[in-house]
């Protein structure tokens, strides 16, 4: 399965969050930033450069503010809850890298 690795410590807003998320899946410039458009495009496919099935571990989620950390978990748990299949995207929250 494919890895896709993000580090936060930068991140400060929502949209630097779902920023690195679309550019890292090579999703096209319309592509929404809000939960539903991930999973859209993440789950059901057919929308970004990078297909199911893929991880997509976020490092340093302990440094972004809480706001936004809490965005991070929506989307996780609500990617999580669409899953179909063996196709299977994730998204892992993590703290600072090993």
């Amino acid at each position: 399965m494919r890895l896709i690795t993000l580090d936060a410590a930068a991140w400060k807003t929502y949209d630097d969050f779902y920023g690195a998320l679309l550019k890292a899946v090579g999703a096209p410039e319309w592509h929404g930033r809000n939960i539903n458009a991930l999973i859209d495009s993440m789950v059901w496919g057919g929308i970004n450069a990078v297909e199911p099935p893929y991880t997509v571990r976020i490092l340093n989620a302990d440094a972004v503010p809480p706001a936004v950390r809490e965005e991070i978990e929506l989307a996780a748990n609500a990617i999580q809850e669409e899953q179909r299949g063996d196709l299977t995207v994730r998204i892992e929250i993590g703290g600072r890298p090993n």
